[in-house]
């Protein structure tokens, strides 16, 4: 199963969380570091040091995952299914959007 990893504001809230595992049908990883870019930052510039061996590496040891939440079957497939609804009745609604903005 595919990962994302998230952190900051939208990671503090469970719900939310759930949402994006549920709708993406991915497995989310919300890590202890709140500063993700200044992170990822940190992390090239520590392998370009020559501290790490490789990105993979660095993450390895630098990011600390503190939450998982897992898709739940059920939900993926309402969220697929009402989808799926979209798709076929958004090329009749589309020109609809540009008179609503």
């Amino acid at each position: 199963m595919q990962l994302l990893v998230i952190n900051g504001g939208g990671a503090k809230s469970e719900l939310w969380k759930k949402i994006i595992a549920n709708v993406l049908n991915l497995k989310v990883d919300t890590i202890e570091s709140e500063e993700g870019p200044a992170l990822g930052g940190a992390i090239l510039a520590a392998v370009a040091c020559k501290e790490f061996d490789s990105i993979e590496d660095a993450a390895s040891k630098l990011v600390k995952v503190t939450d998982t939440i897992c898709p739940e079957e059920e939900l993926v497939k309402k969220y697929e299914d009402r989808y799926n609804k979209f798709k076929q009745i958004y090329p009749t609604i589309k020109d609809l959007y540009d008179e609503l903005i």
